[in-house]
């Protein structure tokens, strides 16, 4: 039997197996939320692969923020059957906003911004709705800690390899700084290509890695726009977020209404003169309102009229939270509400 060198208080290098299994008992578990209250500036990774009815899928995150900058990046990406069902980057908390839903960034803008931590809101909207895809910010790493590691290290760079067997699964943790933390997992089944990771997680905290978090938003913020072959080109403007949808309607005799308020998910505002509602019926624009102007009334020569409202309920001058916007008529075609961005001269309802 192999005896192992003395490890004084878990702190040797590279560490011993058993140091290394004193210190998963220990943590109990890698808790994102934890090192995220903990630290100003935090980035962490997940990747989940899993089966669903038969079919494979995969789930990626990445989320960062810097407390100090308010800044901060969420990431999503799903995959079922070979097929991204969701798949969005956003980096905001400032002026300036960047999303990308396709293979290129956009600039938006938010008139009123107000930062909050993105890992207690992803926490606030997961107990919201316990049903939904969330990151896995928890993971038990406690139940590893019976296992034989082999354990490598760069003395120099304080950076150390622990893997394992456990039953069909290969899991490698890695190992940063002194004294010892860990900084992630990876679960791999079967092989040890990227095809065969069943499950990672890995956490950057304090001075990260070039190109990550506000330095790589700084080029973009900086540059706006991006290098092509023909020079720089302005990055696309991205429209307000926000699509009208009634709560509400009614028919008193032969007028129509409905009524609508935006929603508390209206975190990026827009300035009111940028912004024109629209009323389209059989394929056409019937009436508009620019949102500054409040209210419209259209009459037509058939005898049909439209009244257009917008009442600045939130923050004043912007499109924000707690806005109603209503629409009366006497005409009995079906219509729809549509806002058209002058700013990003797209429609808010328009698909990249």
């Amino acid at each position: 039997m192999e005896v192992e060198r003395p490890c004084p208080e878990d702190t040797c290098f590279p560490l011993t197996s058993s140091a290394f299994n004193s210190i998963l008992e220990e943590l109990g578990e890698i808790d994102a939320l934890q090192l995220a209250a903990e630290n100003e500036r935090i980035s962490v990774s997940t990747l989940t692969r899993f089966t669903d009815s038969g079919v494979s899928g995969e789930m990626e995150w990445r989320v960062e923020k810097d407390d100090g900058q308010k800044l901060r990046l969420v990431a999503n990406s799903v995959v079922v059957g070979g097929v991204e069902v969701v798949g969005y980057s956003i980096w905001d908390g400032g002026p300036d906003t960047f999303t990308r839903t396709t293979g290129h960034w956009m600039i938006g803008r938010d008139m009123e911004p107000n930062y909050e931590d993105p890992f207690l809101e992803i926490a606030r909207l997961a107990t919201e709705n316990p049903d939904g895809m969330w990151p896995p910010f928890r993971y038990n790493v406690s139940q590893f800690s019976d296992l034989s590691w082999t354990i490598t290290g760069d003395a120099l760079e304080s950076y150390q390899i622990a893997r394992a067997t456990n039953g069909s699964h290969e899991l490698y943790f890695e190992i940063q700084g002194l004294p010892p933390r860990i900084v992630g997992l990876t679960i791999y089944s079967g092989g040890l290509g990227m095809e065969d990771v069943e499950f990672s997680i890995s956490v950057s905290t304090g001075d990260w890695d070039e190109g990550l978090s506000t330095d790589y938003y700084g080029n973009l913020l900086v540059g706006r726009g991006y290098l092509g072959m023909s020079g720089l080109t302005e990055f696309p403007r991205s429209p307000v977020p926000f699509i009208p949808v009634p709560d509400h309607q009614s028919v008193n005799g032969d007028t129509t209404s409905v009524i609508g308020t935006v929603p508390s998910e209206m975190s990026h505002e827009a300035t009111l003169s940028e912004m024109e509602m629209h009323v389209f019926a059989e394929g056409s624009s019937v009436a508009s309102l620019m949102l500054n102007d409040e209210e419209v009334n259209v009459s037509n020569e058939d005898g049909t009229w439209w009244e257009l409202s917008w009442i600045d309920a939130g923050h004043r001058g912007l499109i924000s939270e707690w806005d109603v916007f209503s629409v009366r008529t006497n005409s009995v075609a079906q219509f729809e509400i549509r806002i058209f961005d002058h700013w990003a001269q797209s429609w808010t309802d328009q698909v990249e």
